[in-house]
């Protein structure tokens, strides 16, 4: 009989539910020892491991340190969620192994697999000695579960789940396992007197320490596609908007809106780095994976500053629960970071429910929306009522591609669409009266087509009543709060919108044009100048920088921006025209002015504002006669930018005048 000792890194793995699987499905299971013996016999070689013994469904395998044994685990892991899937489940411990003949024996294998014993599928659980090993890795990060009392094992041991993305973390009140029972009088007895103890230990020092405060603030990233195909985007990006969207109506609760927390996808950032730049306390990341009606979906609520998870689950679902599982997310957050709810706000993470089918569709149709493919959504939502005609929200998002496709192509007197989409917002509404996104499309549609400003006020008022911390809600009110020369109000909703979605432009631009349009060219400087930082291909910053110098008198630096842009082959839009040719009447260069107010003239289709800027240029030349006559082709046309018309500084010369009151009064501003 040969005999010999050594202390090792020791891994004991084995597959969850292995018997069931064998009765279920004999030869997929196969595949799948197949596949988990294969990825074994990989892996460990290639981290100086070897695998000792195999036990049926389970293995034994021996490290010559932990963080090889770390490192390896995670691999199998991430290997094993390949198909066929491998549920399996690791433990980990350091101690000595005793070899008699070719079997593994010793205290230190009994420990591993007392440890392997409390994990669930996907999950990696470590010892405290391994932990004391690894501690300082940064990148393996850790929980504590507790102690637990392992059966045949002296004392009680620390136990912690690793937390390395991809895997599952258990939940203490879940864990089942090979665990000494309670029932000795002798033990109670203890347990009760220490209890006793812990209970006075833990209120002496409530007492005497405030408690660590609740961040009640939290950033939802698109879940990542995780299948083979990679053709379930629209599904992750669609659950996370979801999530975001219901808890976006919390009063308690901070949540940063869609452009901010989507910024990050695709990108491998550090969770503490996300959380530093979007300014929370909390991270919700998760995965989805479909395949035919099954759907798994894992979800983490991670603390941002330290990395832990607070919180994990994993979803096996059908496709039919999908509802009921966004439910459960949003719920466990609430919970978590002890958000206080009312009797509606507990009403509002319940979400409406329909069909798969139906719901897969409106998914599809909100990405092609958020990728501004207006009539592709249209399509998919229309596919989604075909077959439930009673699911509110695709309705609501006909009729904003539709309202964007009227103001994409200038379609202003087009009634047929306007009533077309208009009918579909208030069917929306009339199926969910608190649906945020009907009451905003018809109030698009009453400010940018009806020209109707108070229903378009009432309605903006609604939708904002329904989603109170919807930054881009706030940011649609706040255009709409500037145009009608709302200042500060229009301020505060864009401020309000960039704190919750910091990385949105239109909360910046906001906050530039309210500045420049109430005189205080400083403020918006800093805004613009904060705007090219954060955004620097967005050339509408840029063109408000120019109009910042042009507000100032500063026409000489107006020219040369200018020249700087058409060097570059760009084109001069209406706007920049216009200053341009005003700059140069300003400076005494006439032959150019004239040369570019012909351009203008000549310039007039369909799509462009040229009248409105036209009769821009006769107001600084005091030519008011040509002003009225440009500015009423403008509003007849009608073109868009006959919306400054309340505010621009250009006309502020000719208020008061009977023909500036009765454009005012044609146009609907006398309503507002």
């Amino acid at each position: 009989m040969s005999e010999s000792r050594q202390l090792a890194a020791i891994m004991f793995s084995d597959i969850v539910g292995y018997t069931h699987m064998m009765q279920a499905d004999e030869k997929k299971t196969v595949m799948v020892i197949k596949h988990y013996n294969a990825t074994l016999e990989k892996l460990v070689n290639q981290y100086k491991g070897r695998v000792l013994n195999y036990y049926g469904d389970g293995t034994l395998c021996i490290f010559p340190s932990a963080t090889d044994a770390i490192y390896c685990s995670l691999e199998v892991q991430k290997e094993l969620k390949n198909e066929p899937l491998v549920p399996l489940r690791i433990g980990l411990h350091i101690g000595e192994v005793f070899f008699e003949d070719s079997k593994a024996l010793g205290d230190g294998v009994n420990v591993a697999s007392r440890v392997q014993s409390l994990g669930q599928e996907n999950t990696i659980l470590i010892s405290g000695e391994i932990h004391d090993k690894i501690k300082n890795n940064d990148s393996i990060s850790t929980i504590s579960l507790g102690y637990f009392d392992l059966k045949n094992v002296g004392n009680p041991m620390e136990i912690f789940a690793l937390t390395n993305d991809g895997l599952f973390i258990p939940q203490r009140k879940n864990i089942v396992g090979k665990l000494k029972k309670k029932n000795t009088t002798k033990r109670n007895i203890f347990v009760g007197s220490l209890l006793i103890v812990l209970i006075l230990a833990v209120l002496f020092t409530l007492k005497n320490s405030a408690p660590e405060s609740i961040d009640k603030s939290i950033a939802v990233l698109p879940f990542v596609d995780m299948s083979p195909d990679k053709d379930q985007e629209y599904l992750g990006d669609g659950i996370a908007e979801e999530i975001i969207t219901t808890l976006s109506g919390l009063k308690d609760l901070k949540v940063i809106g869609r452009t901010s927390s989507f910024q990050f996808k695709g990108e491998k950032l550090d969770l503490r780095e996300i959380g530093e730049k979007l300014n929370v306390g909390t991270i919700l990341e998760g995965s989805i994976q479909k395949s035919g009606n099954k759907i798994r979906i894992t979800a983490q609520l991670i603390r941002a500053k330290d990395h832990s998870h607070l919180w994990s689950q994993k979803f096996d679902r059908e496709m039919v629960d999908i509802f009921r599982i966004q439910d459960e997310i949003a719920t466990a957050i609430t919970e978590l970071l002890k958000i206080s709810l009312s009797l509606s706000e507990n009403q509002q993470l319940i979400k409406s429910q329909t069909s798969p089918e139906t719901y897969t569709l409106y998914l599809k149709g909100l990405y092609a929306y958020r990728e501004n493919k207006f009539e592709q959504s249209i399509d998919y939502n229309t596919q989604a009522i075909s077959i439930d005609s009673t699911y509110a929200l695709p309705y609501a998002y006909i009729a904003l591609a539709k309202t964007w496709i009227i103001n994409h192509n200038k379609d202003y007197k087009n009634t047929l669409a306007f009533k077309d989409a208009e009918g579909f917002a208030q069917y929306a509404i009339r199926l969910s009266p608190q649906l945020a996104e009907g009451y905003s499309a018809i109030a698009l549609l009453a400010w940018t087509i009806e020209r109707n400003f108070i229903k378009a006020k009432t309605n903006f008022e609604k939708s904002i009543q329904q989603d109170p911390n919807s930054s881009l809600l706030k940011n649609r009110y706040a255009y709409f709060l500037t145009w009608m020369g709302d200042f500060d109000k229009a301020k505060e909703l864009a401020s309000d919108a960039i704190n919750s979605d910091p990385v949105d432009y239109n909360g910046y631009l906001v906050l530039s044009m309210a500045n420049q349009y109430t005189g205080d060219l400083i403020k918006a400087k800093e805004y613009i100048t904060e705007g090219i930082r954060l955004f620097p291909d967005n050339k509408q910053f840029r063109n408000l920088m120019i109009y910042n110098e042009f507000l100032q008198g500063h026409y000489v630096e107006v020219i040369q921006e200018c020249n700087l842009i058409l060097n570059t082959n760009e084109e001069l839009n209406e706007t920049l025209l216009a200053q341009l040719c005003i700059a140069f009447y300003k400076t005494n260069k006439m032959k150019e002015s004239n040369s570019i107010l012909k351009y203008l003239q000549k310039f007039p289709n369909e799509k462009n504002d040229s009248n409105y800027y036209s009769a821009v240029i006769y107001a600084s030349r005091n030519q008011y006669d040509s002003c009225i006559l440009w500015l009423q082709k403008s509003i007849e046309k009608p073109e868009n930018s006959f919306k400054l018309f309340k505010i621009d500084p250009a006309f502020d010369s000719l208020k008061g005048a009977p023909a500036y009151g009765k454009l005012y009064q044609q146009y609907g501003f006398d309503k507002y």
